[in-house]
């Protein structure tokens, strides 16, 4: 059903990945970026229903994909990620964390997610760079928690 909040949602995932793909993706840490797109995809699994979430996880990630050129990596990372952790996110997020436990949070799902978008890149050999493995499963696993931390320990209570 078309309402007006889930089309906000949207043009809002479209700003993300606006974000994520303009100014993230130059932004890295020992060949590790921040993923913008997998923190609003996991803050809106504390709010919304698991089929909200996998259409917006496929969404948001067939477009970062469109935009990178990948087709079909992120959109298939994502949305696996998401039917996999949903049931543990929606339910805790009626706790109220600390930091270090949001950061242990974000770490687990971020790992998660990038292993699974090295094993099927891996698997279609899109990348065959060793390096690739300390970049994507380190590096942007560590940035991606600490950007997701930070962002949760300046946010207004929404």
């Amino acid at each position: 059903m078309i309402r007006s909040e889930n089309i906000r949602i949207f043009l809002y995932g479209i700003g993300i990945v606006a974000i994520q793909v303009v100014l993230l993706r130059h932004l890295t840490i020992f060949g590790g970026e921040a993923d913008l797109v997998l923190l609003f995809l996991l803050w809106l699994c504390l709010r919304k229903p698991r089929r909200d979430c996998l259409i917006y996880a496929a969404f948001l990630g067939l477009l970062q994909d469109a935009m990178i050129d990948l087709w079909g990596l992120n959109m298939f990372s994502k949305t696996l990620l998401i039917l996999m952790l949903y049931g543990y996110l929606n339910r805790i997020s009626h706790s109220r964390f600390i930091y270090w436990q949001v950061f242990l949070v974000i770490l687990f799902s971020s790992f998660i997610h990038n292993l699974i978008f090295f094993g099927v890149s891996h698997f279609s050999e899109l990348y065959s760079s060793g390096y690739m493995v300390w970049s994507l499963l380190i590096a942007g696993t560590i940035f991606t928690a600490f950007l997701g931390s930070f962002l949760h320990l300046v946010k207004d209570d929404i």
